[in-house]
């Protein structure tokens, strides 16, 4: 074995080892701590949590951080013991951004599906010859489904470094990062990918030969915790760091140092100076951060996107996709985009003081669904169990449109074999690269109903407007 992929195995070996989640008795009182201190930690701060009964949950020596399970009680005696303590909080709660009650649908041969054609991708796969390759995207959210190899390639799957982070509620093994049955991974997954129908054709994805690194923080219960969030980002950031210090020997292809995206279509209503810390040092070491804004609506944008560092998505969709009389794919997104894309109530708006960066589709996209936990493969629809794929709605799915952007003007921005861009200067590319969108208001057929729906909105909807692919690639020189 490469000697650097040695040191990448070991690497998550110790961090698996040593971020121990530990399982919580219905009488135990403690709670997840997450714990910033002004100083390094040191071994005495372990001793000292451990004599007040506390546990070590995850440790973040870089960023002088600690989640501690401890008594609520306990909690100002913690703060008194460790000294120069700089933020404490208890973790919060972390959920998936996905909106409504899917509604079912039939694929038909369909390959291109209109989300991709409203933000030009085919003309970026066929004219520019762009599809995400050598860059990696890790997904953290609920994981995959144990037959994800029926919606996607193995190769695409970076299985060596897929891994999950449960709290102290839920096993530490492994493999949970396969065990999925929220179904939610597995179709924001599919956005970027694109996905096999019954094992006969594929359709297309926004960067389709990107690697994907499953990070499992949500558990099959359709939550996590913020400390989990954290622990899995502060994972892929060593990860890149240990790519980068080594020059590329740690993922494929080898001496090229490899782009790394963190996806999150996940997100709290609170924020966590813990999660926080530990995006700035993700980004300060060279990964790229995409997070969906929320479906909170007039309510604000959810954590972490709302973090202005992070590059913010909010949802559109397409006016012409549902009609009384056709269905979507019999009819292309026209050119001209005026008057074509809306604005759904449930895209969070940015409240004063926040930034929404860009849109993306995210209103009834078409994707691989499997509802309330039924996974089963895609082949059994054709056995008279229909189900398959659903119309999903929610910035969970507008988020990986836009990390799929990036993979694609990475993938042009290492043709030089060195990687020029950062997370400033792509946010920077990504906005001037826009659709203006500047009327308030669309009438759309909506198909749950089954009459027309209006839908309005402000500014404080938009962003900087709806992100163009081929815009993106062509604003990029280098």
């Amino acid at each position: 074995m490469n000697p650097f992929k040695l040191l990448g195995v070991l690497l998550i070996t110790l961090l698996i080892t040593t971020l121990t989640p530990t399982l919580l008795s219905s009488s135990d009182d403690r709670v997840l701590v997450e714990v910033l201190l002004n100083r390094s930690i040191s071994d005495d701060d372990l001793k000292l949590i451990s004599r007040l009964g506390g546990e070590v949950v995850y440790r973040f020596d870089e960023i002088r951080g600690l989640v501690v399970l401890i008594s609520e009680k306990l909690i100002n005696d913690l703060v008194k013991v460790l000294g120069n303590v700089r933020s404490v909080g208890k973790a919060g709660i972390v959920r998936p951004l996905s909106e409504e009650l899917p509604s079912s649908c039939e694929l038909h041969n369909t390959v291109l599906t209109w989300n991709l054609d409203l933000i030009n991708i085919p003309t970026v796969h066929e004219v520019y010859g762009l599809s995400g390759s050598g860059v990696y995207i890790a997904v953290l959210d609920t994981g995959l489904e144990p037959h994800w190899r029926n919606y996607f390639s193995e190769d695409s799957i970076v299985r060596e470094y897929a891994t999950a982070f449960l709290g102290p509620r839920a096993s530490t093994n492994r493999n949970a990062w396969e065990a999925d049955s929220v179904g939610h991974g597995m179709a924001v997954t599919a956005v970027i990918l694109g996905f096999k129908v019954y094992d006969l054709y594929v359709v297309d994805g926004v960067a389709p030969e990107v690697k994907i690194i499953p990070v499992k923080v949500i558990g099959n219960q359709g939550w996590g915790w913020t400390s989990d969030l954290a622990a899995g980002i502060h994972y892929i950031a060593k990860l890149f760091y240990l790519e980068n210090l080594t020059g590329g020997k740690v993922l494929d292809p080898p001496d090229i140092v490899n782009p790394v995206i963190i996806s999150l279509s996940v997100g709290s209503l609170y924020p966590s100076d813990l999660v926080k810390a530990v995006i700035d040092y993700a980004l300060s070491v060279g990964v790229f951060i995409v997070a969906a804004a929320g479906n909170e609506g007039l309510k604000g944008m959810v954590y972490p996107a709302a973090y202005p560092e992070v590059i913010s998505v909010g949802a559109v969709g397409w006016v012409g996709q549902f009609s009384i009389d056709r269905w979507w794919r019999s009819a292309d997104v026209p050119e001209d985009l005026t008057y074509q894309v809306y604005v759904p109530d449930f895209s969070s708006r940015a409240l004063e003081g926040q930034e929404l960066d860009v849109l993306a589709p995210g209103a009834y996209i078409v994707l691989p669904y499997t509802l309330y936990g039924t996974a089963h493969p895609p082949l059994q629809a054709i056995k008279a169990i229909p189900r398959q794929y659903y119309y999903l709605s929610g910035t969970s799915f507008a988020a990986p449109h836009v990390s799929g952007i990036l993979a694609l003007i990475l993938q042009k921005d290492l043709i030089d074999r060195k990687l020029d861009l950062n997370q400033s200067t792509i946010e920077d590319l990504l906005k001037e690269s826009t659709f203006s969108i500047t009327w308030n208001e669309a009438t759309v057929y909506d198909i749950i109903t089954e009459g027309l729906i209006t839908y309005s909105w402000g500014d404080d909807a938009l962003g900087s407007g709806l992100v163009l692919a081929d815009k993106v690639i062509e604003a990029y020189t280098y």
